[in-house]
């Protein structure tokens, strides 16, 4: 936003993960989306904005990435493009190279910067928001010094963690896991501030019709526990299970190997978020068959919030956080015992109760993107 050729500041800056083509174009789904898209209503109620720096892209690659979405109210995009090249022997070192190409921060006053990826730490002083007087928010999503996808960079990660942790007024963990890390490196301050939902963006009435269903929202990857899936899939062969969501971490394409071959599997691929609501109230069982221990990333899982909101009983591994978040309707149960308790669950019905229930206004996305701006020092919301 600018007026007479000069910029507006924003009432803060935000850095998310990736950048608005991805947020825009997948529907603002993910915590760092959630977040910018309540802190843009609440800057647009204050005659505000909030200004979204973009991970920066190489320009070789500008016309993929380009916007096709719909950007949140309230949210002014910075794009920024490289002479860089990408690694093809080694794509995650983009990570690193990009930190370099971020925006001066000159341009954006003295406004305090929300930040999801700690390479930014790592970037030139004038293109970084952690350096001088201005406030700087850590808000962590996933614990990347254990995170398969970052194993060919894990040094670099360990140096821009140490750099954000240091440099940050404020340190936010989405999990436990995450609040470890923090702690590991000397933030005995930071806040647990857990994932969240919309509560009245998944009030949806049920829609389950056909084949009793299981369904699954999310990315199909090593995150997900494909000895179980297979187990399950082909034991309950009455039963059909929906995957919605992308192959990200499909290793060799295994997943998608394994989905394709099972005759009651449903594949959709990437569902953007705004049909996301409908197509989970035609689940009779919202499922989070992610593996545990070695391919745990440390977040949140945001799905089992959605599902809740919907209304629909959850079957989960025994993440990290599983079975703690709510009173009812989350059913925790180790891979190994997930076929004989699926048997017993839908033995004699053709749908599964849902369990309604109010949630806590704690767990929203509103809650949380209030406390996210009390921290940036932000008047609002009102």
């Amino acid at each position: 936003m600018s007026t007479g050729g000069c910029r507006i500041p924003g009432a803060a800056l935000a850095y998310p993960l990736h950048g608005q083509y991805k947020l825009s174009n997948e529907g603002y789904r993910t915590r760092d989306g959630h977040l910018i898209e309540w802190l843009g209503r609440f800057a647009t109620e204050n005659e505000a904005h909030i200004d979204v720096i973009s991970r920066p892209e190489p320009l070789i690659l500008a016309r993929r990435r380009r916007v096709r979405g719909s950007i949140a109210m309230g949210t002014a995009s910075v794009e920024t493009n490289s002479f860089g090249v990408p690694n093809i022997a080694n794509a995650k070192s983009w990570w690193i190279r990009s930190a370099r190409d971020y925006p001066e921060v000159g341009q954006f006053g003295r406004s305090p910067a929300l930040i999801w990826n700690p390479f930014v730490a790592t970037a030139p002083s004038r293109r970084n928001p952690f350096t001088g007087s201005r406030v700087a928010v850590l808000d962590l999503l996933d614990d990347w010094t254990v995170h398969f996808a970052f194993n060919s960079i894990r040094r670099e990660v360990e140096i821009a963690y140490r750099r954000a942790f240091d440099e940050s007024a404020a340190v936010f963990a989405n999990s436990e896991a995450t609040l470890d890390l923090a702690h590991r490196f000397g933030r005995q301050d930071a806040e647990l501030l857990l994932n969240g939902v919309d509560p009245g963006r998944f009030a949806v009435a049920p829609m389950a019709a056909g084949p009793l269903t299981i369904g699954y929202v999310g990315k199909i990857g090593q995150r997900l526990d494909a000895q179980l899936i297979e187990q399950a899939c082909t034991a309950l062969a009455d039963v059909r299970f929906v995957f919605a969501g992308p192959f990200v971490g499909d290793i060799d394409g295994k997943y998608r190997r394994l989905l394709s071959k099972l005759s009651n599997v449903e594949l959709l691929g990437d569902v953007h978020y705004e049909k996301v609501p409908g197509l989970m109230a035609t689940f009779d069982l919202g499922w989070v068959p992610h593996a545990v221990g070695k391919f745990e990333v440390g977040g949140d899982v945001i799905k089992t919030y959605e599902y809740r909101a919907t209304g629909l009983q959850v079957l989960t591994t025994p993440v990290i956080g599983a079975g703690r978040r709510f009173a009812t309707g989350v059913h925790v149960v180790p891979a190994g015992e997930q076929v004989a308790w699926l048997r017993e669950a839908i033995r004699g019905h053709e749908r599964l109760e849902r369990i309604p229930g109010e949630i806590p206004i704690e767990f929203t996305w509103r809650y949380k993107a209030s406390v996210v701006a009390g921290a940036l020092g932000l008047d609002f919301p009102k």
